[in-house]
């Protein structure tokens, strides 16, 4: 089991991530300027997989735990904070077959949520967004998961391979073999295999990588298609922010403005 005493001993940091950070700055700046929301094509896909008409519920649930925000203080109350969030998420919304979601489903949504809440719409104003930024956790996806086990594979044999039995580990040469076909499929599936204590495993290691601002690094996830997925490899490409996207429409639903906002 994953434990926050054991921090400092389990993370010695192996590789220079100087030129990922760059490069994920980079990216962040680039998609800024282009109005491109990856966030909402990671919930294309994953929205797919869950109940129909979920969205009301989802509703309720961002109304909720957005009134909450204000009053978190440390990383620590955060991380229980989302916790509490995550666990809500897979007692109310289910999947198409009406089975519970995993872990690794349910964080999407909600680090898409509260990262566009806090940082992106900037709903809570400035010093509270400078403040909470910090605590916001990186969207674990397939394609994250694939390029940290190629570019950075010693610390995640060492950081996350411990936590799981089946930590969603690509085989690259299959991966390889599979040139401009649909790997969205193969990379959903890892989602499966992240538990909780799986979960915070990527969290306390992203946290180590850019402390400063560990979502940062969601960038990886359009860094990974022009370097891992290039030559069509991945299955599409982002599209400019939409009104009718997946976050369009739950910020619509819950209808707040940044005045309204707790």
């Amino acid at each position: 089991m994953f434990s926050e005493s054991n921090e400092a001993i389990i993370f010695n940091i192996m590789y220079d991530y100087s030129s990922l950070i760059r490069n994920c700055h980079d990216r962040e700046e680039e998609e800024i300027k282009q109005d491109i929301d990856t966030g909402a094509m990671i919930l294309r896909r994953l929205s797919a997989r869950l109940e129909k008409d979920f969205f009301p519920k989802f509703q309720e649930l961002g109304w909720q735990f957005s009134r909450q925000l204000r009053s978190l203080n440390t990383q620590a109350e955060f991380d229980a904070y989302h916790h509490e969030f995550v666990t809500a998420f897979r007692d109310v919304i289910k999947t198409r077959s009406g089975t519970v979601i995993s872990y690794g489903e349910a964080q999407q949504p909600i680090n898409i949520f509260l990262k566009d809440y806090v940082d992106k719409i900037n709903l809570l104003g400035t010093s509270e967004a400078a403040r909470l930024r910090q605590y916001l956790h990186v969207t674990i996806d397939g394609v994250m998961i694939y390029y940290f086990q190629s570019f950075f594979h010693e610390d995640y044999l060492q950081h996350i391979a411990p936590h799981s039995n089946a930590c969603g580990y690509f085989d690259s040469g299959r991966v390889a073999s599979f040139h401009r076909q649909d790997l969205s499929q193969s990379q959903l599936i890892q989602l499966l295999f992240i538990s909780r204590d799986n979960y915070r495993a990527w969290q306390y290691w992203f946290r180590q990588i850019y402390p400063n601002r560990p979502s940062l690094l969601d960038a990886v996830w359009s860094v990974a298609r022009k370097t891992l997925f290039a030559d069509g490899l991945y299955w599409n490409t982002p599209s400019p922010q939409d009104k009718h996207s997946f976050m369009g429409k739950i910020f619509k639903l819950l209808d707040l403005g940044p005045s309204e906002a707790y």
